[in-house]
């Protein structure tokens, strides 16, 4: 078996993973509504706001409100930011400050299982997030504001729970590597929102054309939110489900090898 999936199967990864569950369920009121309605404000923000502004877009040939353009793209850009600032703060405050990751050393776990739990957990967390925005959208959709195909709603956060390991095994080799919780600017300014913004999930980027054709393909986020984007106004999941399972899975081994190395380094040189 590969030791990927032997260690994701593994019932300390199990543990650990249950262990973050019950710390947020008990502060799930903080922890969770928070981040899940700052989506919400974006739609309200850009889709209500700017979108009076934009009007209608051409997307495949057909004419859609900005709004509903940028629906599909709000749910990949929480897919992607939840899983990625969860691992770059929450994972480093258990282990720095907290020292939660030692305290489980102590037992039969193993920094490896401590590894695949923090970014299965941080993906999870992209879901609970992503069915907050889902929803909303189906309300949205039932009063008109937006016009999309609400019945694919439901298939999105279970996508993006598969595609948010890539994310979070991103954000923990940052974590691995700051210095102090200060130095996360340079992550979250530098790549995470930089990232976010240029996928195509606000606004659309012509992606044909030398070095930014192949940085685009290249990137799971660009083919999360358009085959999100496929499916809720086109009603029918297109080709990039299969780019985006190849970059996501390509991604996560390189993210997850090198987030296992580094924080190996950082825990045991501590």
């Amino acid at each position: 078996m590969n030791p990927y999936l032997r260690d994701l199967a593994d019932w300390r990864t199990r543990a650990v993973f249950l262990r973050n569950a019950q710390v947020y369920l008990r502060n799930w009121r903080t922890a969770f509504l928070p981040p899940a309605l700052e989506p919400v404000v974006s739609l309200l923000a850009f889709g209500i706001g700017l979108g009076a502004y934009v009007g209608a877009m051409k997307w495949h040939g057909q004419s859609v409100d900005y709004i509903s353009y940028m629906a599909p793209g709000l749910v990949a850009q929480t897919v992607f930011a939840t899983p990625f600032f969860e691992t770059l703060y929450s994972s480093y405050v258990r282990m720095f400050y907290q020292k939660t990751w030692d305290g489980l050393l102590a037992t039969q776990v193993e920094l490896r299982h401590i590894v695949w739990a923090e970014i299965t957990w941080a993906s999870a967390r992209g879901v609970l997030n992503a069915t907050v925005v889902c929803a909303v959208l189906a309300t949205a959709n039932a009063l008109g504001i937006v016009h999309v195909h609400a019945a694919w709603l439901v298939a999105l956060p279970l996508i993006g729970f598969f595609v948010g390991w890539c994310f979070a095994a991103f954000g923990l080799c940052f974590t691995a590597i700051v210095p102090s919780i200060d130095h996360m600017n340079f992550p979250v300014f530098l790549v995470g929102v930089p990232l976010g913004l240029i996928s195509n999930t606000y606004f659309p980027i012509d992606a044909h054309q030398g070095w930014l054709a192949a940085a685009m393909h290249a990137n799971p986020i660009y083919h999360l939110a358009e085959l999100y984007r496929s499916m809720l106004l086109g009603n029918a999941p297109d080709a990039h489900v299969w780019w985006l399972l190849g970059t996501s899975v390509g991604w996560l081994l390189v993210f997850a090898t090198a987030a296992q190395a580094l924080v190996q380094r950082r825990v045991l040189a501590q």
